[in-house]
């Protein structure tokens, strides 16, 4: 499920279109037992994502996570290794690991361009009973989220 790489992320040539899949790097920050995500208000929909987004031409799926990051959330990240790669019906994720974090915490990118009454993109901090209740996307995602809240914890 989980797989720890020591140092910086592999590195791997930029990904091919997977049969036209769009392709998303993503990254799960833990500290104090909780995991940060961004929660998603918009008329008729409430959810949460890990910090991320679409990997560009050209571009690897670590170096757009590491560069997604510093968009989304203002925070430098030094990756860990890979989470899990999740093969959904309209993309695929590849979720990594934050070795290490450093920064102010601030939404910023296109999410706080976007920003209004009915489109709200907030941080947040989540523990291990909060991510149970949650609806996270991708659905797949939860089971991954879990463990590495449990194997942070000790568990």
């Amino acid at each position: 499920m989980m797989s720890r790489l020591r140092g910086a992320a592999p590195e791997t040539p930029p990904l091919p279109a997977a049969a036209g899949k769009r392709q998303r790097a993503a990254i799960a920050i833990v500290e104090g037992g909780r995991i940060l995500l961004i929660h998603r208000i918009k008329p008729g929909k409430d959810y949460y994502v890990l910090p991320g987004g679409g990997i560009k031409r050209r571009e690897t799926a670590a170096i757009a996570c590491v560069r997604e990051t510093r968009e989304e959330t203002g925070l430098n990240v030094h990756l860990g290794g890979t989470l899990c790669v999740l093969d959904a019906k309209d993309r695929v994720e590849h979720v990594f690991l934050a070795r290490s974090h450093a920064g102010e915490l601030r939404l910023g990118g296109p999410e706080l361009a976007k920003m209004g009454p009915d489109n709200q993109y907030r941080l947040e901090w989540l523990d291990r009973e909060q991510l149970q209740r949650i609806k996270l996307k991708p659905k797949g995602l939860l089971p991954h989220c879990l463990a590495l809240l449990e194997h942070a914890a000790g568990r």
